[in-house]
């Protein structure tokens, strides 16, 4: 057998192989896990062998404790976040291990178990990048949606601040067109009369939803002014500068970060342009001594 042949047959098995693993961590239909919920009955039995099995059950589990409500932030679940692992590893790993095969077999590289070795920890980064790409988007979710949280509460203040009632502030805060995170504020809190809820009891939801401290505070503040009587115009007034100060906060040390990693690349350019120009004249210096 030549190594071309070799190399062809290494290259078919990794290709069956990567297209098992797609086909087997498939995430399960969403009508299939829907038929499941109304009928009452549990989606796996027994071992639960039928999509969760061995190290794709553990690693679910696992991404579920680290990542906690944050998966539905970004409308996944464990399930399809370690489907997407496990399929990443495996074709990184493939892939470093077609690779290298075809190196050896072409005697570009010594045959050894390193290989092997190595292929593994490609296939463990590719696995952590694609897990640090969700982490990210969860902790960008919740920033966008703690950013929407806080524009409510400050135009709910500033609604307040014109006479309006609770309800006609809060109806002027949702008027306001803030992105498709505020969207779905305005939906939620639309909606929440025909449901038969309140206004904090729709903001309650929403705080419990999506982990959102500012609308839980916003929601406590209405209810005692809806229950009690309470004018809250000033403590709706504090929230909204407590938030504003947060938020000032924030961006000054996102920008002491920034200058500090730009630390680096700076104190580079600076030496490299100092001994760009030192050079030339250094070179001068000693022709003209005689050096």
């Amino acid at each position: 057998m030549s190594r071309l042949q070799l190399a062809a047959i290494v290259a078919l098995l990794a290709g069956g192989a990567v297209a098992s693993a797609v086909r087997a961590l498939r995430p399960r239909p969403a009508v299939v896990v829907g038929q499941h919920a109304a009928e009452g009955t549990a989606p796996c039995s027994g071992t639960e062998r039928t999509d969760m099995t061995g190290t794709l059950a553990a690693l679910a589990r696992l991404i579920e404790r680290q990542a906690g409500d944050g998966l539905r932030l970004v409308d996944l679940d464990a399930h399809a976040v370690a489907s997407r692992v496990l399929v990443g590893s495996t074709i990184g790993a493939l892939g470093a291990t077609v690779g290298a095969g075809v190196l050896v077999a072409a005697d570009r590289l010594p045959a050894s178990p390193l290989w092997l070795v190595l292929a593994a920890a490609i296939g463990a980064v590719c696995g952590w990048v694609l897990w640090r790409d969700v982490i990210d988007r969860i902790a960008v979710r919740r920033r966008d949606l703690g950013r929407a949280a806080a524009d409510l509460v400050q135009l709910v203040a500033v609604g307040l601040t014109t006479d309006q009632s609770v309800d006609e502030a809060v109806r002027f805060a949702v008027s306001v067109d803030r992105g498709p995170d505020f969207a779905r504020f305005r939906h939620e809190l639309t909606a929440a009369p025909l449901r038969g809820l309140t206004v904090w009891e729709a903001l309650d939801r929403l705080a419990d939803d999506l982990d959102l401290r500012e609308l839980r505070d916003l929601a406590t503040a209405i209810e005692r002014q809806g229950l009690d009587g309470v004018s809250i115009t000033a403590t709706v007034a504090a929230m909204a500068v407590a938030l504003r100060e947060r938020a000032l906060d924030r961006l000054e040390r996102d920008a002491d970060r920034a200058n500090a990693a730009l630390a680096g690349p700076t104190l580079c350019f600076v030496v490299t342009t100092l001994v760009f120009l030192a050079y030339p004249l250094a070179v001068r210096i000693r022709e003209a001594f005689g050096g």
